[in-house]
């Protein structure tokens, strides 16, 4: 046989007799069951084919991490094994044993994500059907999504390892994949729109998925799925890295290179001439150890070996790299990655230390992977034989390690301080609560890390066996940090390491009622760590790896008395933090705000004075605040009359609580809307004034009228979001304005995917928001731009005025009749996108841009959808806006234009700087996705 394939059919082979095969094997069915379960929880598609595509579109944490620790383990095994010596002297050249090893490798990987499949299959017969169509779907998204995937995973760990001569290569690899999917499983419902954040997506996650939400839900399961330009651009330019890399790893590995990177310890003392002539990597230990043992001096020696640890630890490259990642992620996150849409934010000391949270995971992870390697660097560089031979107790030994990763720990906590502190004075922000990053960086990080590597070294001790060390120590994080993630409450307080509360930091009320908890729990946990970590002194295997019988006689033989009284006081110590929370927890108090008030008065139009008062505790945008409500009070009077108070308060809230409410004159916004906007830039600040002027004119067509129809969400929400967006229209730039439309058109879309059941009319939503909010704000907007803003506004005001003196009147159905009534004959179409569900369909097909101007040929068609989903064909009689946009997408050029089948063309005016024709979507579109509207030339 070709000595290429009986390579690449050992390392098959190899993988295939070890128990860990079997384990991820059942990991990765158990995460095809996890993602179909939440994917059909979160997209409302009948169809199973759609949902597979979305499930396929992500590797999934599980297998990523299992194709990255096994591309590492290829290499590395000779070396830990000692096999080296034996394999690098059969007649193979270093080329062809890296590039059976790869094969072999991509070729597990591949074995075990059919295992993907499996779980995907076993939802699918337990929940719905297995057809042919899903099978072709499967197989179809392996080959495109999973195959493609697990190669540039497998590609780029392989060559991480070369490079780095270790598996310290594919932990970093490990450190990164695990970041990435970090941030985007945890927000799946948004997705970057930027085409270089799509482009720079290595997995193509995110464009999967807008491919399959791109896709018109009438002909979702038509056939395979299409995906889109971008995605081959994509593929191509990261299956080209990642071969890149390969290619360059392997005309560097070569067998002295790659044994080169072993590690030998030495004494600092022992002469030149005496060490061995084979050339290595050398690792000193400390000349202050003294060969005396016992007494005081276990301690000197203590002191002496942790600080050898510490900084061996810190001078690798496997601690440099995570450090400068992590830096790196921190700035982004802050910058870009966490980008708000709605308004550019301060960088408060609470928005600062909440990185504790996605970067907590990655450093978690980091000191989980460094403990397991650590605890078995003597069996791995084979010196353990002697190191386990010194007459040290554990504790001297063991100690040091632990207390080398707390340093670690403390270290990575300072890098996060101090990148939070440097984000905030670079951005010219001074306000800094120094005792919350004490507090979060302290209690909720550096001590959470510590309590992790305390139940990682015990995992460890157990298992006994360096990769399923990682694997058990991973597993238990995972499944600690999804409890807390996505079941985070007061009932889970006894989630070891994880703080109730963490994600939900309030700067009115801090913790709130969860603040005794937190350090109870803290206390609780710190005894549970002591016992783990004595556990973990006891049971420590020194010598030849014994069975578990005899390992467990080696355990009481270990056991001595200063550990019975340790246990002891460490159980005694649980036992009273137990009942100190469950007191805590039943004495919970309501914690009170104490706000700063500021207070004026404005002159109503009845002439009575209108007292305004506003309660907070971020001062940044007080003096803003106040200004909209006096513009938004001035506009609303004119349309509907005197304010129907004598009060109008705005109240900041403290989060958990809704993020906008409101009563009779008051207004409740918590915190992170809009509070915490960065002041220095005035126009970039429209969202507030949508947000405040919103609740103000509520104050007339909610809290003023007697709505009591079932179907009152047109009335409640569709009339104040319109008037609101006017109002960001008046007093901001035209490109603002078209940014909110663009939001509502998201949030219609999102609702639209997360809907199974037929879409309501306008005039039918109750509680829809995406209706109500999105295509109600986006149909209103459109009826406004055929007809002008002025007459509609003014028929909001004449529908206000008759509901309240005829309460019968206040419904959807009401204001639609009294829009009928004001409308043009030639309008009245507009009506009956509040009344129907229309289809509609434009396409522009062809642009001539001539010395005499443009023409533009547009495809459309309409059509309205019956109760039973039927469609029925209608001419079209409407008018569209037609945008033409420089090469930068800044409007040249806009017309309200009226296609017609029969007549397609419509004519511009010359316009020599245009790159783009595109039809603005009108708001009545069921499927706002499509992309056919636009016409690059």
């Amino acid at each position: 046989m070709n000595p290429l394939l009986s390579i690449a059919r050992f390392e098959i082979t190899y993988q295939l007799r070890q128990p860990s095969f079997y384990a991820f094997a059942l990991l990765i069915t158990g995460q095809g069951i996890w993602y179909s379960f939440q994917i059909e929880k979160m997209y409302a598609y009948i169809e199973s084919t759609v949902t597979s595509y979305l499930i396929l579109s992500s590797l999934g944490v599980i297998l990523a991490v299992v194709a990255t620790l096994l591309a590492g383990q290829s290499l590395t095994k000779d070396l830990e094994y000692n096999t080296t010596p034996y394999l690098y002297t059969f007649p193979i050249t270093s080329r062809m044993h890296f590039a059976g090893r790869f094969m072999g490798t991509y070729a597990t990987a591949l074995l075990l994500a059919l295992f993907y499949l499996i779980g995907i299959l076993l939802y699918s017969l337990i929940y719905s059907q297995v057809t042919l169509a899903l099978w072709l779907t499967l197989l179809d998204g392996f080959v495109r999504l999973i195959a493609q995937n697990i190669l540039i995973a497998v590609s780029i760990t392989f060559s991480l390892t070369v490079f780095l001569r270790s598996i310290w290569g594919a932990y970093i690899g490990l450190f990164l994949i695990v970041l990435y999917f970090l941030l985007t499983e945890t927000h799946t419902d948004t997705s970057a729109t930027d085409d270089i954040w799509l482009l720079l997506d290595p997995f193509g996650v995110g464009m999967a998925r807008e491919s399959v939400e791109s896709t018109a839900i009438s002909d979702a399961s038509s056939g395979l799925l299409s995906f889109s330009d971008m995605f081959l651009i994509n593929r191509i330019l990261w299956l080209g890295v990642a071969l890149g890399f390969l290619a360059y790893a392997e005309n560097t590995f070569s067998f002295e290179f790659f044994t080169a990177g072993k590690v030998t310890i030495v004494r600092s003392k022992i002469r030149s001439e005496e060490r061995s002539t084979k050339p290595v990597q050398k690792q000193y230990v400390p000349a202050d150890v003294q060969l005396r043992f016992g007494g005081w001096q276990n301690w000197r020696t203590l002191r002496s070996l942790t600080r050898f640890e510490f900084v061996g630890l810190i001078r690798q490259p496997v601690f440099l790299i995570p450090v400068g990642l992590l830096i790196i992620l921190s700035v982004f996150l802050v910058t870009v990655l966490n980008h708000n849409p709605d308004f550019p934010e301060l960088p408060t000391t609470a928005r600062m230390t909440a990185l504790r949270l996605p970067m907590g995971f990655f450093i978690s992870i980091f000191l989980l992977v460094m403990t397991v390697e650590l605890l078995f660097r003597e069996r791995i560089t084979g010196i353990w034989p002697i190191y386990d031979a010194l007459p040290l107790p554990n504790f001297v030994i063991l100690s040091a390690k632990l207390l080398a990763l707390m340093g670690m720990a403390a270290l990575l906590t300072l890098v996060l301080f101090l990148t939070g502190v440097g984000l905030q004075l670079s951005n010219g922000f001074y306000d800094i609560d120094w005792s919350r990053y004490v507090a979060d960086l302290g209690l909720d990080g550096f001590a959470r890390y510590c309590q992790l590597i305390a139940l990682g070294a015990l995992v460890t001790t157990l298992v006994n066996h360096r990769i399923m060390s990682h694997v058990m120590n991973l597993v238990i994080f995972a499944g600690l940090a999804f409890t807390y993630q996505f079941q985070e409450a007061v009932q889970l307080r006894y989630l070891y390491s994880f703080l109730p509360g963490s994600a939900h930091y309030s700067d009115l009320i801090g913790y709130g009622s969860m603040e005794p908890l937190r350090w109870q729990l803290h206390l609780m946990w710190w005894s549970v760590a002591g016992i783990f970590v004595i556990l973990f002194l006891i049971t420590w295997n020194r010598g030849v790896v014994n069975s578990l019988p005899e390992r467990v006689r080696h355990w009481h033989t270990q056991f001595r008395r200063p550990y019975g009284f340790a246990l002891l006081a460490s159980g005694l110590f649980l036992i009273l933090a137990m009942w100190q929370t469950q007191q805590a927890t039943t004495l919970r108090p309501k914690v009170a705000i104490h706000y700063v008030t500021k207070s004026t008065v404005r002159q109503s139009k009845s002439g009575h004075p209108v007292k305004i008062h506003i309660q907070y505790h971020h001062p940044y945008q007080v003096q803003h605040m106040v200004r909209i409500i006096e513009n938004a009070l001035s506009e609303g009077e004119q349309l509907f009359g005197a304010y129907p108070h004598t009060e109008l308060s705005l109240i900041e809230t403290p989060v958990g609580t809704a993020d906008v409410a409101s009563k009779p004159g008051q207004i409740f916004i918590v915190e992170n809307q809009g509070w915490i906007a960065n002041n220095r830039q005035p126009d970039r600040l429209d969202y507030l004034d949508y947000l405040v002027s919103r609740e103000v004119f509520k104050q007339w067509l909610v809290h003023g009228l007697p709505i009591n129809a079932p179907s009152d969400g047109f009335v409640k929400q569709s009339l104040a979001e319109y008037l609101s967006l006017q109002n960001v229209n008046r007093h901001y730039s035209p490109e603002r304005f078209r940014q909110r439309l663009a939001q509502r058109t998201a949030l219609y879309a999102q609702s639209r995917l997360h809907q199974s059941k037929a879409e309501p009319t306008l005039l039918e939503s109750k509680g829809n928001d995406g209706v109500e909010r999105g295509r109600a704000a986006l149909v209103l907007t459109s009826i406004g731009e055929v007809w002008g803003d002025k007459p509609l506004s003014a028929t909001i005001s004449q529908f206000y005025n008759k509901a309240v003196k005829e309460p019968h009147s206040a419904t959807a159905s009401a204001f639609s009749a009294e829009l009928n009534r004001q409308l043009p004959d030639s309008l009245r179409y507009l009506n009956t996108y509040l009344q129907e569900r229309l289809w509609f369909d434009f396409k522009i097909s062809r642009v001539a841009n001539l010395a005499n101007g443009l023409t533009v040929e547009i495809i459309t068609s309409k059509w309205r959808e019956t109760p039973d989903g039927q469609r029925q064909r209608i001419p079209i009689n409407d008018y569209v806006p037609l945008a033409v946009l420089d090469q930068n997408g800044h409007q040249l050029y806009r017309q309200l234009v009226h296609p017609h089948p029969d007549d397609r063309f419509v004519y511009l005016p010359p316009l020599p700087h245009a790159r783009q024709v595109i039809i603005d979507p009108m708001g009545v579109w069921p499927e706002p996705n499509k992309r056919d509207n636009a016409k690059l030339f």
